[in-house]
């Protein structure tokens, strides 16, 4: 696998950064070959894109960057707590607090309303929901109209809402109660130009209000405009 890193900041000091992932390889099957990813520093409140074409091992990076699975070699540190060292409940646990994460299908919650959804990591992590100010309702229904989505829509159910629609509410979920770092899987794939720009600036404005850094991982290098750093992987995953 080769890679080539891009940033347009400097990096920060060690108490500063969001994420950083050093030496990192990981093995699917004993009979795969390694794969080794780049080094990956990203300072609080700055963003990365992680562009690489399909089997350049984009999911699998995004996954050992969210605890979801564990590195073979080399370490993981989000917000100061090395994941690896974690048991597998504590890193969920730790994934619910401080990680937002938005899926390329969205992944909502199809019988709950879009309020319903927005305010879903406030049922699920007891740090997200003392982090929401006023209340969760109160939080979810601002972030919903940041976000265009009409007063009328909010007690609809997610299945009945457009895709771009979806989109922003699974945006509005991950950005609840202010997680340190969000986690995006090609949501913008089904978008044209203008609405991918559209909804990155959003994006990137509203994790900015709340001091969050934004890993989008996406094929378009077009939008790394957007970003601090770029991180590009090249070879097979």
């Amino acid at each position: 696998m080769t890679s080539t890193t891009e940033t347009r900041h400097n990096p920060a000091k060690d108490g500063e950064l969001a994420l950083e992932a050093r030496d990192l390889g990981f093995q699917w099957a004993s009979s795969q070959p390694m794969l080794r990813f780049p080094d990956v520093v990203i300072p609080r409140g700055e963003h990365l894109f992680l562009q690489g074409a399909s089997g350049s091992g984009k999911s699998t990076l995004l996954s050992l960057l969210s605890g979801m699975q564990v590195p073979h070699s080399g370490s993981v540190r989000i917000l100061g707590s090395e994941l690896q060292r974690l048991g597998s409940g504590a890193r969920d646990r730790f994934r619910a607090d401080h990680i937002g994460v938005i899926f390329q299908q969205f992944n909502l919650v199809p019988y709950l309303s879009a309020l319903a959804n927005v305010t879903l990591p406030c049922r699920l992590s007891r740090v997200r929901l003392e982090q929401t100010r006023p209340d969760p309702d109160s939080a979810a229904k601002e972030l919903l109209g940041l976000l265009a989505i009409p007063e009328d829509h909010w007690h609809r159910k997610v299945t009945r809402l457009s895709i771009g629609q979806q989109q922003r509410i699974a945006a509005a979920r991950a950005l609840m109660g202010s997680p340190g770092i969000i986690l995006a899987d090609e949501p913008t794939s089904a978008l044209d130009s203008d609405n991918r720009d559209r909804f990155l600036d959003l994006l990137l404005g509203l994790a900015d209000d709340r001091g969050a850094s934004v890993v989008f991982v996406s094929h378009d290098r077009s939008l790394s405009r957007h970003f601090h750093h770029l991180v590009h992987l090249g070879g097979e995953s």
